[in-house]
């Protein structure tokens, strides 16, 4: 196949700008990499002068923990996945439980391959991941046994990047096919360099996969449009569908497309600043002298005369571009927040920032926890669909699979949230569930490290615990006994500094 058709591009696929947004998330050394794609060359500036401000600009990722703290809040949501053979929960095949703990024969359990998979979705709006069977050397099982015996079932997840997926088409049933691309420089031998480039294209459809590859040294050629790739052969998935899943995420919701403007806006107004700082944000010693013949001198232990006619001051830049400056990298900082449904936590901890409302703070936590039930939906779908093109693949057509849980995000202060349960339990309310429930909140809140197995035992405890609510106490004071107490506390308030009247 030509080298041109198997490298066309989805219109959603874009690397470059997948690139930009990786180094935005990231930081660090990505950043530094790709620092001439956020920061440019002014008109008629010299080469040395823009590459020295480059080396000189410092980034400040905001938007990268903000992408962190949603994955981490929402995958703190324990989740459980739920089989149903006719309607009727059941439990699963051993395999999918040693799936759960390990997803990539590598050791990466569910979560946290599910989690890299949503960080990379926040970053470049969607995220691929790929199943795989075991090679069966071409000799299918003579039966289940054989194919148990063989691990001929044992499904693999792989996680592929945006930018490697080049295209792919849809229909009403899904997926009909999907191009992927690596290109790699391997070293197999110590004694040789990286010398040669292999890359490789798979062609995935309903019922096989193609893989078309070529090798080449990048010094002695370059691969053109038209050079043909040759084909290493078609061999079946074992799949009844494309085996690669998508979670691609509603415009709305791809955190860093909306983000990502504010971030590079403040990035160039900071380097800016930083920049104008270091070159001219130095006061200078000024000497008006009546006989600039004889100019005075100057140095450590030296004493300086002046006449009535001289004087002597320290010049510097007005102050108000830097405050301007200042402001608008402020205001940029506090939008990227405010776009991430993170109001609290973009404000400074100034004296307004401490006296914002509770009713302002629980505001902020309601959107926060808006935004996770959206993004635990998009996840679940993603999970569900992961599992059933697994159970297919393993030819357990009539097991479906649901996802529960990821619903429940602690968001409030520890202290706060303790003092409403406390609160809660001395209203006697009579409601045993309640305060069964309140008891499970304070556990998850005391314990937040704790495995899922002690987590799962106390509560298992607190359900099977007697409980009993407290009612407030009704006065039993009569009207005629309140009035007299009443009548003292007055008289005792009359008296000057509350005296005893028996030591005057």
């Amino acid at each position: 196949m030509r080298h041109a058709t198997l490298s066309k591009r989805h219109p959603c696929c874009d690397p470059e700008l997948f690139r930009r947004y990786d180094a935005l998330y990231r930081g660090g050394s990505a950043f530094r990499k790709a620092i001439g794609s956020f920061l440019f060359q002014n008109p008629l500036e010299p080469a040395e002068a823009y590459q020295l401000r480059k080396r000189e600009a410092a980034y400040r990722s905001y938007v990268g923990p903000i992408i962190d703290f949603f994955a981490a809040q929402l995958f703190s949501s324990p989740f459980l996945v739920r089989a149903t053979r006719d309607g009727e929960t059941q439990a699963p095949d051993p395999f999918y439980a040693e799936l759960r703990e390990d997803v990539d024969l590598a050791g990466t359990d569910l979560v946290a391959f599910m989690k890299a998979r949503f960080t990379t979705a926040l970053v470049k709006g969607c995220s691929w991941w790929l199943a795989e069977l075991p090679d069966d050397g071409g000799l299918p099982a003579e039966s289940r046994v054989d194919w148990e015996a063989r691990g001929l079932g044992r499904v693999r997840l792989c996680p592929l990047e945006p930018e490697d997926v080049l295209d792919w088409e849809c229909d009403d049933d899904g997926l009909l096919w999907v191009i992927t691309h690596k290109r790699e420089m391997r070293r197999d031998d110590p004694r040789t360099e990286r010398a040669v480039v292999t890359e490789t294209w798979r062609i995935f459809d309903r019922e096989a996969v193609e893989t078309f590859q070529v090798k080449y040294d990048p010094k002695q050629r370059k691969l053109n449009p038209e050079d043909e790739i040759p084909s290493l052969g078609a061999v079946p998935h074992r799949f009844t569908r494309v085996p690669v899943v998508c979670m691609r995420l509603p415009e709305g919701l791809w955190l860093m497309n909306r983000a990502a403007d504010a971030q590079i806006e403040h990035f160039r107004l900071s380097a800016a600043m930083g920049w104008a700082i270091k070159r001219t944000c130095y006061p200078m010693a000024v000497f008006k002298s009546k006989d600039p013949e004889k100019p005075p001198v100057t140095g450590a232990g030296y004493l300086q005369m002046i006449s009535t006619e001289e004087s002597f001051e320290w010049v510097s830049p007005s102050t108000a571009s830097f405050d301007i400056l200042q402001n608008e990298v402020a205001a940029q900082k506090d939008e990227i927040y405010r776009i991430a449904q993170q109001i609290a936590a973009s404000v400074n901890n100034s004296a307004a920032a401490l006296t914002r409302s509770g009713e302002s703070k629980q505001a902020d936590m309601a959107a926060t926890e808006i935004c996770l039930h959206a993004y635990a939906t998009e996840v679940k779908e993603a999970i569900e669909e992961t599992f059933e093109l697994i159970s297919d693949g393993r030819g357990d057509f009539d097991v479906t699979f649901s996802i529960e849980g990821m619903d429940k995000f602690n968001l409030d202060a520890v202290t706060v949230t303790l003092t409403n349960i406390q609160t809660a339990k001395t209203l006697g309310i009579p409601s045993p569930t309640l305060h069964r429930e309140l008891g499970m909140k304070a556990a998850d809140l005391l314990l937040p490290n704790a495995s899922q197995e002690v987590k799962d035992l106390i509560r298992e405890e607190i359900e099977n615990a007697e409980v009993q609510t407290s009612h407030p106490t009704p006065s039993t004071e009569t009207d005629e006994e309140q009035s007299s107490d009443d009548a003292s506390e007055d008289a005792q308030s009359s008296r000057p500094n509350g005296s005893d009247p028996s030591l005057n």
